[in-house]
């Protein structure tokens, strides 16, 4: 059987039922209060923060401000989980959650509330003082009990930033506002701009807009920023403003580069921009399109800038070098080789970076915006992986920013122009440099890259992170003596970020997968970037003094999976950015030495550790393009409506249940053979980052998705029954008509807990390739989402795009081919790659 085979596309093999889960969750009691005590003790807080609203209002009138503006106040509550948090936006009263602040085992809640409305705290306090219910209890016994206290919120509960707030050193300084929307951005932005002015407050035009806020720069002395602050009452919370990392640039300079380069660009087969392929949109710091390994993928009008006074030439060399990578990966290999390379995707070029001198900007969210503009005004609708090198301070906890939640949104779409399956349309990829270690710290290795979290905006949920791992252990021992490789082959790269530091359990997995990103060395006097072995060769940006240079670290990781996106899309032109996303994740691999130290048979702390270090694996050109005999890709896209409205609630909606074509016979004839099978879902979601609690209504995700398998030895009614509620209650009263796990659980090497975070989830189970027979039933089911919670909001009743790659593998000294009866059942002629 040949090799290099198509992936097959499955369509159709699908059942859509109404769905109900089967988790229930019970929120826990609030805390027991003295009722008088507790009730008048809130009383007194209200009536001091009655006083001081009336200090806003004149103080409001002095500086001729509107005096009905409102105030923000701070709830602390020490059993946070007691109380439901969107609860507390009483849309009567105009009363709105601005931020939450989460201290371990209390929890500070920011309102907004308008002028006059604290009334309606009192009287439900007075209510809880006087009033019962039919059982007995206090009336609003569960939210006034949640309460210790109010108070007037101060500029600190508003600062939502990991860092610190800035010292009052009476200049200005930039920083991001989170103003409160309620009606037009562009008309809220003026109006907050003009009455910021008074306080010498400066304000940037662009912005980025999410539900319920727009993210605005602005700039102004701290003193200044806390007045404007407190008595125009528009903004919900305040960031510090991104810094952008370094980039780290070394020379490379061989005696024969023009011989090798003049050769390589004869025996290079381009793609013509006519012929519709797809392209690496780079934005970073610009092109230098005259290199000749990089001119004919390249054209003058493909070259952009998000401010029209920067140049769309390389100003600092990084930009040429990640278009060289992209488009050819490590030069070494084509330079050296004598056949024909083959490049099936062109470039495109955005400098989103200031050239040297000149500030940054300040809302890199905002410029990711323009930069996505710029090439589709151009070329709307050219299939591009946009990849960005840049990065700004590491990202603590995984935490949503400005900027990583600009790309979600511009890769999730539109909700305004709907395909016809009422899906969004205009999905964007992105690939994302994980950022780096930097260089003094590699003496630490590995320890640094634990202690060195992934930077600003790999985060986004959307995107597609990338660290980096190593090959190259090779060091010329006569001519370098003394230096030794950091990393073992297959490991860690010594700049490779990671989020061992994250915890909790809201936030996804960083990076999603690794590529190669060079090596470093050490010796007495510690540690190198290099030397030249160690590193990946690629294009220079001043040809005057050499063609060739080198490079390395998470940027060119990054710039090596979006050239693997680009032949994906090259091979597969239909499939959508979300099937490409899982078929660079389900291609991954872990090395030996990423999965050197685990048990045979790991706990979930080592397995957690594993992919906070390398994501799903090191990336595979072979596994992400092709199928084989003994290994069948199938590649499902689809849709289902994870909600629906019913009356003024909105509740889940159905769930579609896959029963793919399977190679049964063929898998039960191996018996207790070893087999594996990989599941990789992926969708894109719509973000919600203002920090306004991330539960129920202020999730995150606008909606989530989860894969369940049926086990081998279950019926296709016992498994619907333990995913789906509304099958269960069904079979009520019948055998095993309770609920149950999965009975193959321990085969997975992640689980159904681990593997559930963000919106890519991929697993492996292992087992018998009897048992593997059985297991042709995938279920795709919705959880929650603040589309579920959010109402009127333009996703409620939406359906939403999936793809759900699932690979069998068979052991290479078996006889087998796994790929032919699922083509048969299919009625798909075998392509292979390269023939028609």
């Amino acid at each position: 059987m040949a090799d290099h085979l198509d992936h097959l596309r499955i369509k159709g093999f699908k059942r859509t039922s109404p769905f109900q889960s089967t988790l229930s969750v019970r929120q826990p009691a609030p805390p027991p209060r003295n009722r008088s005590q507790h009730g008048h003790a809130l009383l007194r807080d209200i009536a001091a923060l009655k006083a001081k609203e009336e200090k806003l209002a004149a103080d409001r009138q002095q500086w001729e401000l509107p005096t009905d503006a409102g105030m923000a106040i701070a709830l602390h509550v020490s059993t946070p989980e007691a109380l439901d948090i969107k609860g507390l936006e009483w849309k009567r009263d105009g009363i709105e959650v601005l931020n939450t602040h989460d201290h371990g085992d209390t929890t500070t809640i920011v309102l907004h509330v308008p002028e006059g409305r604290l009334s309606a705290f009192e009287s439900r306090i007075r209510e809880y003082l006087h009033k019962e219910t039919r059982t007995g209890k206090p009336k609003h016994a569960r939210l006034v009990n949640a309460i210790d206290n109010f108070r007037r919120a101060a500029f600190a509960e508003l600062w939502t930033d990991d860092r610190e707030i800035p010292a009052d050193n009476g200049k200005a300084q930039w920083f991001q506002l989170w103003i409160r929307l309620n009606d037009n951005p562009t008309q809220a932005l003026e109006r907050f701009s003009e009455l910021a002015r008074r306080f010498d407050i400066e304000t940037e035009s662009g912005f980025t807009q999410f539900p319920g806020r727009i993210v605005v720069a602005a700039r102004g002395k701290l003193s200044d920023l806390e007045r404007a602050v407190e008595l125009l009452d528009q903004v919900a919370e305040v960031r510090s403003t991104a810094t952008v990392a370094e980039f780290f640039l070394s020379g490379l300079t061989p005696a024969e580069q023009a011989d090798w380069v003049a050769g390589l660009v004869d025996r290079t087969n381009t793609t013509p921009g006519d012929a519709n392929p797809p392209f690496v949109t780079l934005l970073d710091t610009g092109i230098n399109v005259g290199h000749p390994l990089l001119s004919k993928s390249l054209d003058k009008g493909d070259m952009h800038a998000v401010d029209p006074n920067w140049p769309t030439t390389d100003h600092t060399g990084h930009g040429t070098q990640m278009a060289g990578l992209a488009l050819h990966g490590d030069l070494t290999g084509p330079l050296s080789s004598t056949g024909r390379h083959d490049v099936p995707h062109r470039l495109e070029s955005v400098t989103i970076l200031p050239p040297t001198g000149k500030n940054p900007p300040h809302l890199y969210g905002a410029v990711t915006q323009r930069a996505v503009e710029a090439v589709e005004a151009v070329a709307p609708a050219r299939r591009r992986a946009h990849t960005m090198m840049a990065t700004a301070d590491p990202c603590q906890g995984g935490l949503p920013s400005e900027w990583s939640a600009a790309i979600d949104q511009l890769a999730a779409g539109s909700l305004r122009n709907l395909d016809e399956s009422g899906a969004p349309t205009g999905q964007r990829l992105f690939v994302l440099a994980a950022g780096n270690v930097q260089i003094k710290d590699w003496q630490d290795y590995p320890d640094s890259n634990l202690l060195s979290p992934v930077e600003d905006p790999s985060q986004a949920w959307n995107a597609l992170a990338v660290g980096a791992f190593t090959e190259l252990t090779e060091i010329d021992g006569d001519k370098w003596p003394s230096l030794s490789p950091i990393a073992a082959h297959g490991g860690l790269s010594p700049a490779s970020s990671t989020s061992v530091l994250w915890s909790g359990s809201k936030w996804p997995f960083k990076p999603d997968v690794v590529a190669e990103g060079g090596n470093g060395s050490t010796d007495s006097k510690g540690p190198v970037d290099g030397p030249e072995s160690l590193r990946l060769l690629t294009t220079a940006h001043d040809m005057t003094k050499a063609l060739l240079t080198e490079a390395g670290d998470t940027s060119a990781a990054a710039a090596q999976v979006a050239r693997l996106a680009s032949h994906i899309s090259a091979r597969y032109p239909d499939y959508r950015p979300e099937t490409i996303r899982a078929l660079i994740i389900h291609g991954a691999e872990y090395t030996d030495a990423m999965r050197a130290g685990m048990a045979l048979n790991p706990g979930r702390n080592q397995k957690e550790n594993l992919v906070r270090r390398f994501g799903f694996g090191a990336i595979d050109f072979e596994s992400s393009l092709n199928s084989s005999s003994r290994r069948p890709v199938m590649v499902v896209e689809d849709t289902l409506r994870p909600y629906k409205r019913e009356g003024s609630s909105c509740k889940l909606n159905e769930h579609n249940l896959h029963t793919l074509p399977w190679p049964a016979e063929q898998l039960a004839a191996y018996g207790s053979a070893d087999v594996e099978m990989r599941v990789t879902l992926s969708y894109f979601v719509f973000p919600n980052p203002s920090r306004r609690g991330w539960q129920s209504k202020f999730r995150y995700p606008s909606h989530s998705l989860r894969f369940a398998v049926k086990g081998a030895t279950e019926t296709p009614e016992i498994f619907a029954q333990r995913i789906n509620k509304i099958e269960r209650e069904k079979a009520e009263g019948e055998e095993n008509s309770s609920g149950r796990n999965d009975p193959d659980r321990g085969g997975w090497l992640l689980g159904q807990h681990l593997r559930s975070r963000g919106s890519v989830q991929s697993d492996t189970w292992s087992g018998s390739a009897a048992a593997l027979a059985e297991k042709s039933d995938i279920a795709i089911f919705p959880v929650g989402g603040w589309w579920k919670e959010w109402t009127n909001n333009e996703g409620e009743d939406a359906a939403v795009r999936y793809s759900l790659i699932v690979s069998l593998r068979i052991a290479e000294t078996l006889d087998a081919d796994l790929y032919t009866p699922i083509q048969t059942e299919l009625g798909v002629p075998i392509t292979v790659e390269g023939q028609s």
